[in-house]
């Protein structure tokens, strides 16, 4: 297999159990997803599963959902109303928003914390500085023994200036200085989310990875004994293409690959930064969870040109990351075998379940491919060719994934079998990326000391504070049942909900991490458009 194994229960439940028995296992999933617009994302899932608690029970039930780029202002949260509509109030979930303080609307991140798992406070102002804090591209939602960053990184681009690289490293940067700054309080330290940044030359296809041009034009032949390629004066001092100088000297992309640069080598100083917190990998104060779990899968990307009809041929880039300290790496992540991503064979939901046994065993079963190929990546981008590209001219030009955005049979292939640490395939209509998943042992949590005997039979929920009622802004208005008296509550976990809304909430449905704790000796603590691609 491509990586190692981490023998725990929350492991053998990953290799054995289907998703649908997640919520009785245990492990703490965290999947974290830019949704590139949460409205229309959120339109599709109640269109097709009703709820985004019926579709995250079907993902697994994760303990933490982190959206980003929601573009989601906090006036279209002003009530509960509003609220449940996009799905930040919901039975199991409390939900908790980064806005994005200029009032147009762009960016924004969003975090769902199962009802069961503790928060203690959340906040957008993660930098402690203002003009960064109030572009509402970060999110911190505080777990006590835990801390979690949902983030959304500055766009820059190929041709981006100066300026804008220059403010890029310095997201980065303060970044970087948010997670040591939480990991010298004792927390263990989980980031999520668009980076933006692709770090390793296989997360990207070998014909847009980058080759240096020096200064007069020469392309050096690193690690063999020919002669440099060039003169290309035109190019002289900048990085190109491995397809184009292919091309243009008349040599194979694979004996370029190996001195081949990652595509954001262009963007100053922001992949030395990443690379000098991950690097070397298992040695590292952080670690990149896909990259160190999975290191020999081929071609596995989470972001593909949607006009470009780029997922349909997996010509895409891998800039959504998981990343956490190496003591959480260590002693909590299920490091699941590469077997576990989608690709490498067919799953069985994909067979027609009205075909006879006698025509089912008629038609020959598709060969297995190595998960770690090539092939298999394909197949996963495009559900073995299921999912196919916009038509580009004839009748249907202009339509878009219209054709397909309803077809159940592929939407439900979006679920994985199974709990894993890697990559989920949401379908193209939803979002332009698909989501990328850790799975942690509920140590991440830390283990809770017994309930004394003298404890309260009813514990009342603690107002949040400020920071945390600016990430929920529906509770600034009364609800409607207020104006009725309130209701009798149940007891409660301690810690289990940060305000009455959410403890409410959390009466509803027996806590899935309660049965783990228990365990351990602890206490339970409509219809939308395909999308377009957006600014970033």
């Amino acid at each position: 297999q491509a990586s190692s194994l981490v023998r725990t229960p929350a492991f053998a439940m990953a290799l054995t159990s289907p998703i649908a028995m997640a919520a009785d296992a245990e492990g703490l999933m965290l999947l974290s997803w830019n949704v590139a617009g949460w409205s229309a994302t959120h339109g599709l899932i109640e269109r097709h599963y009703g709820s985004l608690d019926a579709y995250l029970e079907r993902m697994g039930s994760p303990a933490f959902f982190c959206a980003q780029e929601v573009k989601v202002q906090s006036k279209d949260l002003k009530n509960e109303v509003v609220a449940k509509k996009l799905g930040a109030v919901s039975q199991n979930y409390r939900s908790y928003w980064g806005f994005n303080g200029d009032g147009r609307g762009f960016q924004g991140v969003a975090t769902w914390v199962r009802n069961d798992v503790p928060v203690e406070r959340a906040t957008q102002s993660v930098f402690g500085v203002p003009e960064l804090d109030q572009q509402g591209r970060a999110l911190l939602t505080d777990h006590g023994a835990c801390a979690v960053i949902n983030v959304y990184v500055p766009f820059a681009g190929s041709s981006a200036e100066p300026a804008d690289l220059q403010a890029k490293l310095r997201f980065l940067e303060a970044l970087g200085d948010a997670m040591d700054k939480l990991r010298s309080q004792g927390k263990r330290v989980v980031l999520c989310g668009d980076l933006n940044l692709t770090h390793r030359v296989q997360d990207q296809k070998l014909g847009r990875r980058l080759l240096w041009v020096d200064d007069v034009g020469l392309i050096e032949r690193l690690g063999c004994d020919a002669a440099p390629l060039g003169p290309f004066e035109d190019w002289a001092g900048q990085w190109q293409p491995v397809k184009e100088v292919s091309a243009r000297a008349g040599v194979p992309m694979l004996s370029l690959g190996d001195q081949a640069e990652c595509i954001h080598i262009r963007e100053t100083g922001c992949v030395p930064w990443l690379r000098s917190r991950i690097l070397p990998a298992g040695g590292a104060a952080w670690a990149d969870v896909f990259a160190e779990v999975h290191p020999d899968v081929e071609e596995r990307f989470t972001m593909w040109n949607q006009m470009a009809n780029l997922r349909y041929i997996n010509t895409g880039s891998r800039i959504d990351y998981v990343i956490c300290d190496r003591e959480t790496f260590q002693d909590c992540l299920v490091r699941c075998p590469s077997s576990c991503l989608a690709g490498g064979r067919l799953p069985a939901a994909a067979a027609d379940p009205a075909a006879t046994p006698s025509s089912t065993t008629a038609t020959a079963e598709p060969a297995a491919v190595h998960p770690a190929s090539a092939s298999a990546a394909l197949n996963a981008a495009t559900n073995f060719g299921a999912w196919h590209a916009a038509a580009s001219f004839g009748l249907a030009q202009g339509d878009g994934l219209t054709l397909q955005v309803d077809d159940m049979k592929l939407n439900d292939s979006q679920f994985p079998p199974r709990p894993h640490t890697g990559l989920v395939y949401t379908p193209p209509a939803y979002s332009d990326h698909i989501a990328v998943s850790a799975l942690f042992a509920p140590s991440l949590l830390g283990v809770a000391p017994p309930a004394s005997a003298a404890a309260p039979t009813a514990v009342a929920a603690e107002a949040p504070d400020a920071a945390t009622k600016r990430c929920r802004p529906w509770l600034a208005q009364p609800s409607i049942a207020s104006f009725f008296g309130a209701t009798p509550r149940r007891t409660a976990p301690p810690g289990a909900c940060s305000d009455a809304a959410a403890a409410s909430a959390s009466e509803l449905t027996p806590p899935p991490l309660a049965k783990a704790q228990a365990r351990a000796g602890a206490p339970a603590a409509k219809a939308a458009a395909p999308k377009k691609r957006r600014r970033k």
